[in-house]
C-alpha cells in the first residue's frame, strides 16, 4: 500500500488514508509505505496492536522534512519526488517477498502519479477524487479570492492530468475506485472491474464518551469558502426562532463569519467554537439536533461521515462526494439533502431544514454507516484484482479522452 499520509490520531488526508488501512487489513497483511514524519504516532499504534498484521515502511522525503507542507505547490513538488524513492523501495520490497496486490491509497487525486504503475502486480487505485467543482448556480457565494482559487485550481489540476505517467496510471490500474461521479467520468475509463467507493466509507471515528443533548445544529468543517460557512450563517436569517447554530472549526473565514453573525443579528442564534479537540466534536455532533454540512465541492467529506457515525440527522448539500455518502447511509429517513440552487433559495431551504431539525425531539444516534459491509465490498474488489488475467490493463478496460481535455 502507498498511503504517503495516514495517522490514527488526524482527520483530513491523513484520517482517510487510515481509514484505508484499517479497512484492508482486515482481509489481508499489509505493507505500508509512507512518508508520514511524526513516527511516534505509529510506534505508539504499534505497541497497542502487535498483532495487526501491518509492516510499516518510511520512506523519507528528501529534501522536505514535512511532506504535508502547508504551501500547496510545495507539497506536490514533495509528493512528486516521493513517489520515484517510494517505487524504488517496493520493486526492492517486490523482488524479495510475496505480494498479490499494489495499492494506491493516498494522495487520493486522478491528476498525480502514483508509485504504484510498473510494478508487475495488479494496481487497486484509489479511492480517488478530483474532479468536483462548485455547482453553478452557488458560484455566487464564493468570495472573489475563492473564486480565483477555484478557478486557478482547474487550471492547475487539468495541466497535471496531462502527465505521461499519470495518464498511464489510468489505463494500467486493474481496478480504479472513484470517490465520486465527477472523477470517473473525467477519467473516462470504462472497465467492469471499477466502482464508486469514497475513502470516507472507511471513517474510524474516535469513541465518543457521553454526549450531553443540546438544541443545537452542528456544522463542522475548515472555515474556508470552499465549505461555505457563510451560506450557513445567511441561512439561519430564514429560521424559527428558537433555531440554534454552531459552527466548529478554524480557518481563513472564521473572522468573515464572525463579522456575518454581528451583521445580520445573530448572536442569540449563531455562535462559533474555533479550533477543538477531535473528542469534544464528536460529542457535540452525537448530542447535536443534527450536523449541518454546506461544502460545494467536497471529494470525499469526513467530517460528513463522522457526522453519519455520530447518529445525529444529516443536514448536506447535494454535490459530489457526499452524494456517494450519502446513498451509502442506512438510515435515509435521517438524512436531508439539499438541491444546489441559487444563493437564496438554498439559503431557504437548509433554514427550513434546520427548523425541522429542531423541532424533532427523537435522537436515534444509531450509526448511519456500515463500515463492515463497505470494508466487506472493498474486499470483494481486490480479489477481482487479485485474480484477474493480467497484472495492469484489464482486457476490459478502456480509457476514453475526458470531454474538454
Amino acid at each position: 500500500m502507498f498511503a504517503y499520509s495516514l495517522s490514527p490520531y488526524k482527520g483530513s488526508e491523513s484520517g482517510a488514508g487510515w481509514g484505508l488501512l484499517e479497512a484492508v487489513r482486515q482481509f489481508a497483511d499489509v505493507t505500508v509505505l509512507h512518508a508520514t514524519p511524526d513516527a511516534a504516532e505509529l510506534t505508539r499504534y504499534q505497541q497497542e496492536n502487535p498483532d495487526s498484521g501491518i509492516v510499516f515502511v518510511h520512506v523519507p522525503c528528501a529534501g522536505f522534512p514535512d511532506p504535508l507542507h502547508p504551501n500547496k505547490a510545495l507539497r506536490f513538488v514533495a509528493y512528486s519526488r516521493w513517489v520515484s524513492r517510494a517505487g524504488t523501495v517496493a520493486r526492492d520490497l517486490i523482488s524479495s517477498g510475496h505480494f498479490d496486490v499494489v495499492h494506491h491509497a493516498t494522495w487520493s487525486v486522478y491528476w498525480l502519479p502514483s508509485a504504484a504503475r510498473g510494478l508487475n502486480l495488479p494496481v487497486v487505485w484509489g479511492p480517488v477524487g478530483g474532479a468536483v467543482v462548485t455547482p453553478k448556480a452557488l458560484r455566487e457565494t464564493l468570495s472573489r479570492k475563492g473564486l480565483v482559487a477555484e478557478r486557478l485550481d482547474q487550471l492547475s489540476v487539468r495541466l497535471a492530468a496531462l502527465h505521461p505517467r499519470t495518464r498511464a496510471l489510468w489505463k494500467q490500474a486493474t481496478v480504479a475506485l472513484f470517490q465520486n461521479p465527477s472523477t470517473q467520468r473525467r477519467v473516462g475509463r470504462v472497465n467492469e472491474l471499477d466502482a464508486l467507493v469514497n475513502h470516507a466509507e472507511f471513517t474510524v471515528a474516535p469513541q465518543t464518551p457521553h454526549a450531553p443533548p443540546h438544541d443545537e445544529v452542528v456544522w463542522v468543517g475548515a472555515v474556508e469558502s470552499r465549505k461555505a460557512p457563510l451560506l450557513a450563517v445567511r441561512a439561519m436569517r430564514h429560521t424559527g426562532p428558537d433555531a440554534r447554530l454552531v459552527v466548529v472549526g478554524d480557518g481563513p473565514q472564521l473572522e468573515s463569519v464572525r463579522a456575518a453573525i454581528q451583521e445580520y443579528g445573530l448572536e442569540g442564534k449563531v455562535r462559533t467554537t474555533g479550533r477543538i479537540a477531535r473528542d469534544e466534536v464528536q460529542k457535540l455532533m452525537a448530542g447535536a439536533r443534527a450536523t449541518l454540512y454546506t461544502g460545494l465541492r467536497e471529494e470525499g467529506g469526513l467530517a460528513l461521515a463522522e457526522g453519519m457515525l455520530s447518529g445525529a440527522p444529516v443536514i448536506v448539500i447535494g454535490n459530489g462526494g457526499p452524494l456517494v455518502l450519502i446513498d451509502a447511509a442506512t438510515d435515509q429517513s435521517r438524512i436531508h439533502v439539499i438541491e444546489p440552487a441559487d444563493a437564496d433559495t438554498t439559503e431557504r431551504s437548509i433554514a427550513a431544514a434546520i427548523d425541522a431539525a429542531m423541532a424533532t425531539a427523537t435522537r436515534a444516534l444509531v450509526p448511519m454507516l456500515d463500515v463492515a459491509a463497505a470494508t466487506e465490498r472493498l474486499h470483494q474488489l481486490f480479489l477481482a484484482a487479485k485474480n484477474s488475467s493480467m497484472p495492469g490493463n484489464s482486457p476490459d478496460t478502456e480509457t476514453q479522452t475526458p470531454e474538454g481535455e
